[in-house]
């Protein structure tokens, strides 16, 4: 009876998987080695889509390198359709993942927000590090589809969000070398931000809601050195950064905020 009741979870677990496999490897190749792929996620009890995509891998079923560098157009399908936020997610995850130069190719802004991009590269994305990536932002690929020799990724962005700091009502130093901060403002009305009395700040900062549009912007041309804004109600996020150079800032700033 008890591996009557396995075997129904397995199956219903790989079943689960199964149009996603096919999308991913093709049907040819699914056919060919179906028996292989049902061993083995039964033996490493997969279980989600990241366990599923890292056995497919792992063991040579999906297409990722090239001979040379070649141009590659992979397309991602957002189904909770906000272009702002998911693209900085997407942005900011290929970043992570050491992709910096890419370029919009083409955009579709219908039922689903989508965008495909251009890159030249010895490979595709790792579909792999991209789930794992995109995660650190609240969002969930669902499928994956390969298509003409590129990849489409389908992600769920619901819970989207940005993970920076929390401002809270202690004074707290930050350093990042890029010299853009971002901070999740916490529900707080008022905030102090303080640069370093060796640098010279031209502060530039920028408030936004919570869907990423901006509600209101900061741009100073004075040098200061200290500065006490009062947050938006509907502000989520703030980014902060100097007006002209990240130089100005190298040596981070200090903030603080006030309920």
């Amino acid at each position: 009876m008890k591996k009557l009741i396995f075997f129904l979870i397995f199956t219903l677990s790989f079943a689960k998987y199964e149009n996603l496999i096919t999308n991913l490897i093709g049907e040819q190749k699914y056919k060919e080695y179906h028996g292989l792929i049902q061993t083995l996620i039964q033996e490493q009890n997969a279980s989600n889509i990241s366990d599923v995509v890292t056995l497919l891998k792992e063991n040579g079923l999906i297409e990722l390198f090239f001979d040379k560098p070649v141009l590659i157009h992979p397309k991602f399908v957002f189904t909770n359709n906000n272009p702002i936020f998911n693209t900085k997610t997407l942005y900011h995850s290929l970043n992570n993942l050491g992709y910096y130069y890419f370029y919009p190719y083409k955009i579709s802004k219908n039922t689903k927000y989508s965008i495909t991009l251009e890159l030249q590269s010895t490979h595709h994305i790792d579909p792999v590090n991209l789930i794992n990536e995109i995660k650190n932002y609240g969002c969930e690929i669902k499928n994956i589809k390969y298509l003409d020799n590129n990849y489409e990724y389908t992600i769920d962005c619901q819970k989207e969000y940005i993970p920076a700091p929390v401002i809270t009502d202690k004074l707290k130093a930050y350093l990042n070398v890029r010299g853009e901060y971002w901070f999740d403002t916490n529900n707080t009305k008022t905030v102090i931000i303080s640069a370093s009395k060796y640098d010279k700040w031209h502060p530039y900062i920028v408030f936004y809601d919570k869907n990423l549009n901006i509600i209101n912007l900061i741009a100073e041309k004075n040098i200061q050195k200290n500065i006490k804004i009062d947050i938006p109600n509907e502000c989520k996020y703030i980014k902060i950064r100097d007006n002209y150079t990240k130089e100005n800032i190298k040596r981070g700033i200090f903030i603080k905020g006030i309920k």
